[in-house]
Order: structure tokens, then C-alpha cells, then sequence
């Protein structure tokens, strides 16, 4: 045979190779096998030698897509003013792919750190990639969020299907409705409202107004416990039994936000409302489908529980709740959620029960402050809380004498419960944090005017403060007077920025991480943490949790880096070995590391350090 006639047998094996190659790496193992064709046969394989530049800023607009093949890539910020981070490129990551989608030049310089082999795809065939791969078009412009999805369903088959995956969970509410809505004027007579659900075949009816608003539902549980038990009228009308102002969401809402709903209220039905009109009704077994526990369950061993000891096997049966519910895949955000909201649950049990054994004098509020604070509860979280009071009644020192006993008794029924005593007594408990309304606006105002080293080290957990339990007024004062402060204080601001800043992402990589062992808590969340508060406290947005102060701010992006974080140190614990990470987390922990150290540039420019 000639070498001519060997040419084509000879570029097929090369192509047969170098799809074998790619289909290693996502988003290539799952792209369309006629678009990973068109790819594979339009590559060019180019050499790069060690500290070589592969493409600059001042190359102009992209050419090329760059996929290393083989070697290590550093792509390095070099815009004066522009909020950069390095970052490492490892086997099968592709760059420059928001520059190529924009048709701009880029704003990082690639250099080679090793002898780099790279397959090169022309601009013109990379665009006509994007319309014949959806998705590869999915992972160009919205990579993060497609890699986190791997991420996810790689969770759920380890262990196999079950509950809805965190993505599905991020799915509007009015996608769970299954039926037309059935529903009822208040004056309606509870005898055709019985007819009506057993004939229809439903759990709930929901009361509407002439506007069709709802203002009241009625359940099969009420059957027994309004009906039946009291031996109530069936002529009286169902507004005389109903329970008003029932839990409604919009349509818009996520399917998350429902599952939210029912563990923080302890119920089992969620009404649906389009621009405030009924929509329809979700319930938890549209859901859940739990094997052994379930939200509603575990709300109501919550709220029936009398004694330490009920309280103890309520708050096994939501770790185990919890266990379940990452073991199938939901995402961090929504498992952080319900945890926290079932967390508040039992810690407000523990604190109602405990008042019953005092004398509380005046006012009070029970504070949760760092993660509880936030709402970012991981499965294990010690505590940190505090106690305002406001009184008449009695001297101060009296006053905080009552106040103690209480908040030694809760703290101590926490420990019991599983959440351990914090180390350093940032509890309620201790004198330094059981205090009085005027004493907390002094406290806050000498951490704001004197920013030394303890001051910013409470800051960094009493600054995440929020209402738990007593007169909510008491904590909304004192924020109102702290962000007045800290918006007036650049000093103070510029003081927690540096604090920030001392913890920064491990981002001095040559080839995955610097080290075998990561702390995801200390080099992972907490850049996102420290950097969100100093944001929100600048502009005085009152958000305590570090998601919704990132979104306030408008940084979606760190926002989903911060979750993914979150979501690894639900799986492994704050310390996570790298070896123990799948390919496609790696990825991710790499991009969340660098959207942290963006976010740090953005605050470090802001206060010239």
C-alpha cells in the first residue's frame, strides 16, 4: 500500500486516539458523540517549552481554544486594577473559554510551567462546537454550575436513586403541583367539605377568599383533632375550624424552599400561589419519599417533646435526617437550610422548656451567632450564642443574676443534644456575653471604634448575629445601631479587611494543591465568610448568612464556589484528603479556591491593600 493510500487509515487511528484521550476529562465524556467527532478531527496537537507564554492579553482576540494534554499551565491576572487570581491548569482542562465566547482578548497570561503539549481548536470551528454540542455549550458558558451537577450525581450513585438530587431541588414549586387546586369559601359547611375530600381524594382543602387568596387550609389531621375528638358541628362553616393564614408560596419558589418551609413550621402541606391567587397545593410526600424519617416526623418529635431525654432522640433522628438527605444528593445549600431550620426547632424547644423553670425579668432575646448565626450548620457544630435583656424591673446585676441559671441550663441541654460546648465560652453563659441591651450597643461600639486583635476576632462571630428566641426587637435595635456604625467607619472596615485577607485560598499550586490534607473550613469557607461580612457591613445589608450577602452584593459566582465548599465539608468533614476527591471536585475545589481569591481582590482594592 502507498504512504498516500496509508494517510487516511493513519489520521483515523490519531483521531481514534485522541477521542479516547479526551473522553477522560469532562465536559468531553458526556458531549454528543458526533460533536466529540467534530472536535477530535478539527484538533491540532502544538508544543509549548517550560515558562514559554501559550497566550496573553497582548495576543488580541483569541484564536484558539487551548486543551492541555499534557503538562501544567498557569494562568496569572496581569490587568492593572483587575480583580485576578492565578490559577493551575491541569490534563484535560480547556482555556480561554470566557474570552473565545466573547470574541475578546484575554485577561490572563497562560504560561507554560512544564514542557505543555496542548490540543488547539480554532475559534471558527469552537463556535461551530457551540451550536452543535448543547452540552458543551451548557459547560463554555456556565461551567460551574454544569460541574457541580457531576458533582452531584456522582454523590447519588454511590449510594443509588432515591430522593430528588440537588438540582431537581432547585426546581420551581409550581412543577410539583399535580392536580388542579380544590378549595373552598369559608363559609363553606364542614359536611361538604368532608364529602369533597373524600370524594376527590385529597389530604388538604385550602379556604379562599372572593379573590381566590388563601386564608385558611384544613387537613385530614384535623379531622381527628377538630372534628371528631371535640365532636364538633359539621354544619358549623370551615372557617370555625380551618387554620388561618396558611403557609403559602409562590410558584416561583423552589421545591427547596417548600422542603424549608415544612421542617421550620412542622407541616406537611405548602400552599402554592401565583401572583397571590391559589396555584395549588405541594405536600411532603410530593416531596420525600424517606425510608424510616421524614421532616414532618422529626418537626414533631421537636415541638412534643417534654424532657432532655425526648429532646436527645429528636436531635439523633435529625442528624439522621441530615445523613440521609446528603447521602441522595442534595445540595448544600437547601441541606444547610433544613438542617439549620430543624436546628432552630430543637434549640427553641430546649429554651422554652428551660424558661419554664425561671423567673425571666423584662425582655430578652436569645442571639445564635457564627455558623447558627448564618444559617450554615454543618452535621457537627459546637455552640456560639449570647443573651440580650431589657428591663425596669430590677438593678442590672439582679437582672443578669435571674438570667444566668437560664442560659447555663440551655447551654448545657444543647451539649446534651449533641451541639458541644464552644471552647472558648462564646455562650450565653458567660457573663461576658449574658448582657443587657445598652451594654451590647457598648460592647459593638468599642469593637467598631477599637479594631485591635480581639475585637476583630469577636467581630469575625458576634457580627453574624440573629434572633432565636424571646423579643426579636431587642436584636433588630442593636443591628440597626451597629450597621449605622460600621457603614460610617472605613477604619473599622479597612481594620476586618486586613483580618480577611490572613486567610487566604491555596491557590500557589504547581500541580492540584500544596499540600495532601485541605482544611475546608479555615483555607476554604472562611475566605468566602470573612470577605462577604466585610461587604455587607460596608453597604449596612442587614443578611447575616454568607450566600445571601454575597447575592446582595451581586457575586452569584463566589456564591456557587461558596456552596460547593460547603457541600464538600458536609461529605468529608473540615479536613479532606485530595486523593479522596473525584476528578470532577478537584476541578471544582479549584475554581471555588479561585472565585475566594477574586472576591479577596475585590475587598483588598476597595481598601487600597
Amino acid at each position: 500500500m502507498s504512504p498516500a493510500a496509508d494517510a487516511p487509515a493513519a489520521l483515523e487511528a490519531l483521531t481514534a486516539l485522541t477521542l479516547e484521550a479526551l473522553r477522560l476529562h469532562a465536559p468531553f465524556d458526556e458531549m454528543e458523540p458526533e460533536a466529540l467527532a467534530f472536535l477530535a478531527s478539527r484538533l491540532e496537537v502544538a508544543y509549548y517549552p517550560r515558562e514559554s507564554t501559550i497566550v496573553a492579553p497582548e495576543s488580541g482576540v483569541v484564536q484558539r481554544l487551548y486543551i492541555l494534554k499534557q503538562g501544567v499551565v498557569r494562568g496569572s491576572g496581569v490587568v492593572p486594577g483587575e480583580r485576578s487570581a492565578d490559577i493551575v491548569f491541569g490534563v484535560g482542562e480547556c482555556f480561554p473559554i470566557g474570552a473565545l465566547v466573547g470574541q475578546r482578548a484575554t485577561v490572563y497570561n497562560y504560561r507554560a510551567e512544564s514542557d505543555v503539549f496542548c490540543w488547539e481548536l480554532p475559534a471558527a470551528d469552537f463556535h461551530a462546537l457551540l451550536g452543535r454540542s448543547p452540552r458543551f455549550h451548557a459547560f463554555c458558558t456556565n461551567h460551574l454550575a454544569m460541574l457541580v451537577e457531576r458533582s452531584h450525581r456522582a454523590v447519588q450513585a454511590e449510594v443509588g436513586a432515591g430522593l430528588a438530587d440537588g438540582s431537581a431541588m432547585l426546581a420551581p414549586l409550581g412543577t410539583a403541583i399535580a392536580r388542579t387546586p380544590v378549595s373552598c369559601a369559608p363559609s363553606t359547611p364542614v359536611r361538604e367539605v368532608l364529602r369533597r375530600m373524600h370524594d376527590e381524594r385529597i389530604g388538604s382543602m385550602v379556604v379562599v377568599d372572593g379573590r381566590e387568596a388563601p386564608v385558611g387550609i384544613f387537613t385530614t389531621i384535623d379531622v381527628l383533632g377538630k372534628v371528631a375528638a371535640p365532636q364538633a358541628s359539621v354544619d358549623a362553616p370551615i372557617a370555625s375550624i380551618m387554620t388561618p393564614d396558611p403557609v403559602a408560596l409562590e410558584e416561583s419558589a423552589t421545591l427547596a424552599d417548600a422542603a424549608t418551609a415544612m421542617a421550620r413550621h412542622g407541616i406537611r402541606h405548602v400552599v402554592v400561589t401565583r401572583d397571590g391567587r391559589l396555584a395549588g397545593v405541594v405536600s411532603e410526600r410530593d416531596l420525600f419519599a424517606l425510608q424510616r424519617v421524614s421532616l414532618r416526623r422529626t418537626s414533631e418529635r421537636i415541638h412534643a417533646a417534654r424532657s432532655l431525654q425526648d429532646l436527645e432522640g429528636a436531635a439523633e433522628e435529625l442528624r439522621k435526617l441530615a445523613r440521609h438527605l446528603l447521602a441522595q444528593g442534595v445540595a448544600a445549600e437547601q441541606l444547610t437550610a433544613m438542617v439549620s431550620a430543624l436546628n432552630d426547632s430543637l434549640t427553641q424547644r430546649i429554651i422554652a422548656l428551660a424558661a419554664e423553670h425561671h423567673e425571666l425579668p423584662g425582655r430578652w432575646c436569645w442571639l445564635a451567632l457564627g455558623s447558627e448565626g448564618r444559617m450554615e450548620q454543618t452535621l457537627v457544630t459546637d455552640q456560639d450564642n449570647a443573651l440580650i435583656f431589657f428591663t425596669e424591673e430590677l438593678p442590672l446585676e439582679e437582672a443578669k443574676k435571674q438570667f444566668l441559671p437560664f442560659a447555663e441550663e440551655v447551654n448545657r441541654a444543647l451539649a446534651a443534644c449533641g451541639f458541644p460546648l464552644c471552647k472558648g465560652d462564646v455562650m450565653a453563659r458567660n457573663p461576658r456575653w449574658c448582657l443587657s441591651a445598652r451594654e451590647w450597643r457598648g460592647v459593638f461600639d468599642d469593637w467598631i471604634r477599637n479594631p485591635g486583635t480581639e475585637a476583630l476576632l469577636h467581630a469575625s462571630i458576634f457580627f453574624d448575629f440573629r434572633p432565636l428566641a424571646g423579643d426579636a426587637r431587642l436584636a433588630g435595635e442593636l443591628r440597626e445601631g451597629v450597621l449605622a456604625q460600621t457603614r460610617a467607619n472605613r477604619a473599622f472596615l479597612r481594620a476586618m479587611t486586613q483580618n480577611a485577607l490572613r486567610s487566604e485560598p491555596p491557590l500557589g499550586l504547581i500541580r492540584d494543591f500544596a499540600a495532601d490534607a485541605l482544611d475546608l473550613k479555615g483555607l476554604g469557607a472562611r475566605p468566602f465568610v470573612d470577605a462577604a461580612r466585610v461587604l455587607a457591613l460596608a453597604q449596612g445589608r442587614p443578611e447575616t448568612g454568607t450566600a445571601p450577602r454575597l447575592r446582595a452584593v451581586g457575586e452569584q459566582a463566589a456564591t456557587d464556589g461558596f456552596h460547593f465548599i460547603q457541600g464538600l465539608r458536609l461529605r468529608h468533614g473540615n479536613q479532606v484528603r485530595v486523593e479522596r476527591l473525584s476528578t470532577i471536585d478537584r476541578r471544582l475545589l479549584k475554581e471555588a479556591f479561585r472565585l475566594a481569591a477574586l472576591l479577596q481582590s475585590r475587598i483588598r482594592m476597595d481598601y487600597h491593600l
